[in-house]
């Protein structure tokens, strides 16, 4: 493996087309990635509940398919609060970066990791939990919505809301891939899952 990416450190995956999309994994990677790594052309995706991943779909707004965005809201859904609240699907939506702000209403306070969300939101509703984890081409473990993952990984799993601790999903995808079960805990959704099928 060659050294690791700036992206790694968050959550990621390539869209269909290939596109590159990264969710935070805490309030403190939401903060720096809405902060730091978003643009004028790309998107951003959050869930309604709280407890949610910001997604940045990388030129989203230039170069994105109806098939990517729906890839994006699948994921930041999966990794959302409500994996381990139990609830099967939630509504996602998907806003421009000027749409965002660290600017609260007058006597409002933003914890670190929020943000204002103003205008027009663009709604996937009812989108199902679900994510595909694999690995690619270099070795690296990628997480997102099954057709993503199909199309960059050879090798993969699909994991759906379940009644196994997040640690033992680890091990066995350890066992399968032959990769390191730390490697690939955070790519599992906070909650109890199982896995459904292993492909390669």
């Amino acid at each position: 493996r060659k050294k690791q990416e700036w992206f790694e450190k968050f959550h990621w995956f390539l869209t269909s087309s290939g596109l590159l999309a990264i969710g935070g994994r805490d309030a403190t990677s939401n903060e720096i990635l809405v902060k730091k790594h978003t643009e004028f052309n790309d998107f951003i995706f959050h869930t309604d509940i709280a407890g949610s991943p910001f997604f940045i779909l990388k030129e989203g707004r230039s170069k994105s398919t109806e098939q990517d965005l729906k890839e994006v809201a699948q994921t930041t859904a999966s990794y959302s609060a409500a994996w381990k609240l139990g609830v099967g699907s939630t509504d996602v939506y998907q806003v421009k970066p000027e749409q965002v702000t660290k600017e609260a209403q007058t006597g409002e306070y933003l914890g670190k990791g929020s943000f204002m969300v103003r205008g027009k939101k663009n709604y996937f509703r009812n989108t199902e939990l679900e994510v595909a984890i694999g690995v690619d081409k270099q070795g690296r473990i990628m997480a997102g919505a099954l057709s993503a993952i199909q199309k960059h990984c050879k090798q993969y799993a699909v994991v759906k809301q379940g009644d196994q601790k997040k640690s033992d999903i680890a091990k066995q995808l350890s066992h399968k891939f032959g990769i390191d079960s730390n490697t690939i805990m955070p790519t599992i959704p906070t909650g109890d899952s199982t896995i459904t099928s292993v492909h390669g």
